[in-house]
């Protein structure tokens, strides 16, 4: 324990990135991938058997338009010492960028206080979209990566005077287009011109969009290569559409204001106090002389809304495409802890207090699932075993908690870390589990894997 501590005090990152890795690898547990996520599995079993392609291979052995390879091909690099597919091996990938994504959050908060980037931290992980976002190998995780590794160059490289960050920021948005597409560069790139914009660097504005347009048609034309050798004309166009005007083509999308509306609810509570810092502190971004905390909610507002607003421009929509808001509003929300006047008071008692109560709220919330089973003609099947053991371990530890750290000088931080265990318990034994097993009820053709890699 005290070498834990101390590699969390000397190395955050290295903490943030084993912890972060290690809870979202046991939230990977399931015993077959389900939905759209089952032609991954075949992706990488064709690539396993075949060979590496520049193209994923569906199973009708037909190379598959939507996506580029390189998800694919990390899955199958993954999984080629133990000679098959496993569900930690689908998922590896993803772990990985969630969690260095995790780390760039705190890098970004600590610029200005550790103690912010440490707070953002744990409300990503009490943010429900992202927790199933990676649960449910949505691609959408590397965009998210990205945007917050590019703001963070172009930032850092700011506050610290090496412009030279750029031509990393150009690298990051390549490796956004090369694991999604057009639309994991025009993301990210979007997000770094806000900031240009926000902070009137009309200079580095222009010579970044410039670049940005640069990156774009090289990938685009790297990628209508690599469809040509694959598949011909046929399945270039193919590629050129899904991958591009096809997203503005779809007549079965929800209205436009959906992530300003349901889109938002599933990212919480963290959406929820993100939305009251900026309106609380909104009156202040475009003081003369704002404080440089100031200036970073106003970056990260303008990262919200060109996120949320340029999503909304596509015909097909669904709360994960938009994941690359996770560290905007986790930082945002995590300035309730940062400002320590009266105006965030009452936030963060309430939050606390929510804490602190979550476990008890979680089991009521097993009484009545178990409760309506005996009504319902399709029962919810959360796995009442692991959410009681965890949940009543932690209502037993709460009174010990609290008499030890009533006067610590990380209390609000303890408790806060508290509720995100729960939390982090009823999303694997309670949210995931009913989904899993609704999901598996209607599931044609369900891929069960192992879970480990061997």
């Amino acid at each position: 324990m005290k070498r834990l501590k101390e590699v969390a005090v000397n190395k955050p990152c290295t903490f943030i990135f084993i912890m972060a890795f290690i809870i979202l690898a046991i939230l990977q547990y399931k015993p077959a991938v389900l939905n759209y996520t089952t032609r991954f599995v075949d992706f990488a079993q064709y690539m396993l058997q075949h060979g590496i392609t520049l193209f994923p291979i569906a199973d009708d052995l037909q190379p598959y338009p939507d996506y580029t390879v390189l998800n694919t091909l990390l899955v199958y690099l993954v999984s080629l010492p133990f000679g098959r597919v496993s569900i930690l091996s689908m998922g590896f990938p993803f772990c990985v960028a969630a969690a260095l994504m995790l780390v760039f959050i705190y890098k970004l908060g600590a610029l200005h206080e550790k103690k912010w980037g440490a707070y953002g931290v744990v409300f990503a992980l009490f943010t429900w979209s992202f927790l199933d976002g990676v649960n449910s190998l949505a691609l959408d995780v590397y965009p998210a990566l990205f945007t917050v590794m590019c703001f963070y160059l172009a930032y850092s490289g700011e506050v610290h005077k090496q412009r030279f960050r750029l031509l990393l920021v150009l690298a990051g948005l390549a490796l956004g287009f090369a694991f999604r597409g057009p639309i994991g560069l025009i993301g990210p790139a979007s997000v770094v011109a806000s900031y240009y914009l926000l902070s009137r660097q009309w200079r580095m504005l222009v010579v970044f969009s410039l670049f940005a347009g640069l990156v774009l048609a090289t990938g685009i034309a790297v990628l209508a290569w690599a469809a040509y050798v694959q598949g011909g004309d046929a399945f270039l166009q193919e590629v050129l559409i899904m991958q591009g005007l096809g997203r503005f083509g779809s007549d079965h999308a929800p209205r436009y204001y959906f992530y300003f509306s349901a889109g938002l609810l599933t990212y919480g509570v963290t959406a929820f106090i993100a939305l009251s810092v900026i309106i609380k502190t909104g009156k202040y971004f475009f003081e003369r002389s704002a404080h440089p905390a100031t200036n970073m909610l106003l970056y990260l507002t303008g990262w919200l809304l060109v996120v949320v607003v340029l999503f909304t421009i596509p015909s097909s929509k669904k709360a994960r495409y938009v994941l690359s808001i996770t560290p905007a509003i986790s930082l945002l929300a995590a300035y309730i802890f940062v400002d320590r006047s009266q105006l965030f008071a009452s936030a963060r008692d309430k939050l606390l207090g929510f804490c602190l109560n979550l476990p008890v709220i979680g089991l009521g919330l097993l009484l009545l699932v178990f409760t309506y089973g005996f009504y319902a003609v399709t029962p919810l099947r959360p796995n009442y075993f692991g959410a009681l053991v965890g949940l009543i371990s932690l209502v037993a530890v709460r009174p010990w908690m609290e008499s030890n750290f009533c006067a610590h000088p990380h209390r609000e931080f303890v408790i806060f870390s508290f509720g995100a265990i729960a939390f982090l318990i009823l999303d694997m034994f309670f949210f995931n589990s009913i989904t899993y097993n609704l999901e598996l009820a209607h599931e044609p053709t369900p891929k069960f894997l192992p879970y480990w890699f061997w």
